[in-house]
């Protein structure tokens, strides 16, 4: 009987990483490893070409991160599934995959074995999220009635990021076609949103709590 092998693509610009996963896949007949890619670009330019079931992703990469490949998978090809594969558990980075859509979450510092777990659990439709991550979830949500984070729009993390970046408000409102004005009231918000005295502090704790890279 021929078994019909999952296809996985591997996405983590860190070789080790990725030669660990592979040797880790090669262990299973159900499954075969189709695509290392360094970023998200190269999963994206992958799958409108080739069939594929399962995307395992960091969420740092270049180019394009795993929370945007997350986001356009999603919006293109509905049928891929997507695992984060992450060494960060903050509530920033759980929050902004699960809004991407994707369909799993596991912690690097947890081992192989979850990382297959969490597949077989998606490949039978249902979704898979590290115990801790989970205990996050439920915690927040038992005390908010959602996860807890901080709701902001795409034009937000947009500046938040380029104020990382060094831009100032005039130079932001020159690249997204925007008032100097307009700039600066998104920066009084930032900082009532985040509880922050100046934009070293905003972006301090944006980044720590994984809003930004």
């Amino acid at each position: 009987m021929t078994i019909t092998k999952k296809k996985i693509i591997i996405a983590d610009d860190h070789k080790i990483v990725c030669e660990g996963l592979v040797s880790l896949f090669s262990t299973y007949s159900e499954y075969e490893i189709v695509k290392i890619a360094s970023n998200g670009q190269e999963v994206i330019d992958y799958v409108k070409q080739n069939p594929t079931d399962i995307v395992v992703m960091d969420i740092k990469m270049p180019i394009l991160d795993g929370i945007e490949t997350t986001k356009i998978i999603k919006q293109h090809f509905q049928h891929v599934k997507v695992v984060i594969l992450s060494m960060h558990g903050q509530e920033g980075f759980i929050k902004n995959s699960i809004q991407a859509g994707a369909d799993g979450y596991v912690l690097k510092n947890r081992g192989q074995e979850e990382l297959i777990k969490a597949i077989n659990h998606i490949c039978d439709g249902n979704t898979y999220f590290s115990q801790e991550v989970t205990s996050r979830v439920i915690k927040k949500m038992r005390q908010y009635g959602e996860i807890e984070g901080i709701d902001l729009s795409d034009r937000e993390i947009q500046i938040m990021q380029l104020l990382s970046d060094g831009f100032t408000s005039e130079q932001i409102g020159e690249i997204i076609f925007a008032s100097t004005h307009t700039i600066n009231t998104y920066r009084k918000n930032l900082l009532l949103k985040f509880d922050a005295k100046n934009v070293t502090e905003l972006i301090k704790k944006a980044l720590k709590e994984g809003y930004i890279k």
